[in-house]
């Protein structure tokens, strides 16, 4: 897919999830000011790492329409030029592409 992302989901026991899609909406763990919350990933992001909130949502859409979504168990997001990874302990998938 031209100018989309590649998106995987990564436990220490299988990947979860690998597919291009347009947008990955994901939770952020609240930092020592409290700052934290929903955050979405669109190609172009600037490179980051970020840790992701206990039993929070990870969503992934193509089109406007949502074909991933799961529940991670905390863990970290790394983006990177064209893609975003996903490291958490487990995830619970609630609806696949």
């Amino acid at each position: 897919m031209d100018g989309g992302l590649l998106f995987r989901i990564l436990t220490p026991l299988k990947d979860v999830a690998s597919f291009h899609c347009d947008a990955v909406n994901l939770v952020e763990k609240d930092n020592a000011e409290g700052q934290g919350g929903s955050i979405g990933i669109l190609r172009g992001h600037l490179p980051a790492v970020i840790a992701l909130e206990e039993n929070s949502p990870v969503t992934a859409s193509a089109k406007g329409k949502t074909v991933f979504s799961a529940t991670v168990r905390g863990g970290f997001a790394r983006v990177e030029q064209g893609s975003v990874t996903v490291l958490t302990p487990s995830a619970n998938v609630t609806l696949e592409e």
